[in-house]
């Protein structure tokens, strides 16, 4: 008799978690309450399991009541919701606010360069002159030829292309550098470079061509994907 009860209470420990168990109902929105929002991540962060909310922004998924939720969308603020803490309507669902990371950078413009304005003005002519050589070809062709294929000639296009990529580097600089991304992201320990290398639709180009929402969209989009394989 003592072993059939102790059978019974051990078999009651196992399943108690699970018939405690319940469906939580839900819609994800935005900020403004009426717009929803599908497409995001509700993870149980203590079994793991998830889902993803539909067109509609409704979501189902099964939780205890001590369980916590994490609710993520590149270019929004990252939730954590205790489950206890979500409070059903009348019709038994829960209501989840998303809110839009605020980029407010434009203090930080820290650039890694120091160029002095004689040093960018020197640059700058040099990189205009290699390319006034092959305009002038037509007006003066034996000086073109000279400039192509001559030692002098190479050396100064290879010297007008490194400083064409300073020149950039302190443009791309000025929009993504180590500072800027500490504060975009909230993360002191981020290592710069290798987070470059990682992220390589992150060109310069890129960079340059894009602003403000558009960019640091695309930098906390591969950021995530940074954190997510445990970089």
């Amino acid at each position: 008799m003592k072993r059939l009860y102790l059978i019974i209470v051990l078999l009651s420990a196992c399943f108690s978690p699970v018939l405690s168990q319940h469906l939580i109902k839900g819609v994800v929105v935005e900020g403004d309450s009426a717009s929803v929002m599908p497409f995001v991540y509700i993870i149980n962060k203590t079994t793991g399991n998830g889902t993803m909310s539909d067109n509609s922004g409704a979501f189902y998924l099964k939780t205890n009541p001590n369980d916590t939720l994490l609710v993520s969308f590149v270019g929004y603020v990252k939730l954590k919701i205790p489950v206890a803490r979500l409070k059903p309507n009348a019709n038994g669902d829960v209501k989840v606010v998303m809110r839009k990371i605020i980029y407010n950078l434009s203090a930080v413009t820290v650039s890694a360069f120091k160029i002095k304005p004689y040093e960018r003005d020197k640059m700058q002519k040099v990189i205009r002159d290699s390319k006034m050589r092959a305009i002038n070809a037509i007006e003066s062709p034996i000086t073109a030829m000279y400039m192509q294929f001559s030692k002098e000639g190479k050396e100064k296009r290879k010297l007008a292309a490194i400083f064409e990529q300073i020149l950039i580097d302190e443009q791309v600089q000025q929009k993504l550098n180590p500072e800027i991304l500490r504060n975009l992201t909230g993360d002191d320990n981020i290592d710069f470079p290798k987070f470059r290398k990682y992220c390589f639709s992150l060109t310069d180009y890129y960079i340059l061509s894009h602003d403000g929402y558009d960019l640091y969209y695309k930098v906390m989009e591969c950021y995530y994907r940074w954190k997510d394989e445990g970089r």
